[in-house]
């Protein structure tokens, strides 16, 4: 039912894929009420829920592409950045990613970085938001070492 008009077949398709994209709405919020917990952070002000919205809604859409590119067969080098991909070659030990990793195969591995096993089905949110943010506490690890060795290795002086 809508209440759209629908004087022929062509409407009819619009209000249908119209109707198709409330499911990625609603997925999207989702993964920002149960995957980051914006709901659950107990922040009193307006401005603290729009400041921490503005940290969030961006990290909820880019598990929400991943899960979705995962689904779809993508390419993960689309999605994340070449520090990410070398990380999570890393991570967790024992499992591997081939040199161009799909996005079904990067998404894998964050949710088994969350704590996921293969064996229990599709992995939620919740094991997801905390597969990235371990990704990320990583890649913020792994690019202070780089940085540190690079300041280190310039800060070698030549002998005269």
């Amino acid at each position: 039912m809508t209440s759209l008009a629908v004087p022929d077949a062509a409407a009819v398709a619009a209000v249908v894929d119209h109707y198709r994209a409330r499911w990625t709405i609603e997925e999207y919020f989702k993964a920002l009420k149960s995957g980051c917990a914006y709901e659950q952070r107990q922040l009193e002000s307006r401005t603290t829920l729009l400041n921490a919205l503005g940290v969030l809604a961006p990290l909820a859409w880019r598990l929400l592409a991943l899960r979705t590119a995962a689904d779809d067969g993508a390419a993960a080098a689309s999605l994340l950045d070449p520090d990410e991909l070398a990380v999570l070659r890393q991570l967790p030990p024992g499992r591997t990613l081939p040199p161009t990793p799909t996005a079904a195969a990067v998404w894998a591995a964050v949710a088994c970085l969350g704590g996921h096993f293969p064996h229990n089905g599709r992995p939620g949110w919740q094991v997801l938001w905390t597969g990235y943010r371990k990704l990320c506490d990583r890649v913020e690890g792994y690019r202070l070492a780089r940085a540190m060795l690079h300041t280190a290795s310039s800060d070698v002086v030549p002998n005269m």
